[in-house]
């Protein structure tokens, strides 16, 4: 009786597999660089997206 093929050679990952895997793997890394590069940010500077323009010049949160 013969065994089916997958029992004889047990399938290798394939080099696209792995690529794709380093490539979540680094996209994940620089995520959190970028996470962290941001929060080391003074706190004007992180959330100046909160602030509005008022009709006399200034600004305000």
């Amino acid at each position: 009786m013969r065994r089916p093929r997958s029992d004889r050679h047990p399938r290798k990952p394939a080099a696209r597999d792995r690529a794709l895997e380093a490539l979540a793997a680094e996209s994940e890394r620089q995520l959190d660089e970028l996470i962290r590069r941001r929060l080391a940010l003074p706190i004007e500077q992180r959330m100046n997206f909160l602030r509005r323009r008022l009709p006399g010049g200034g600004s305000c949160l």
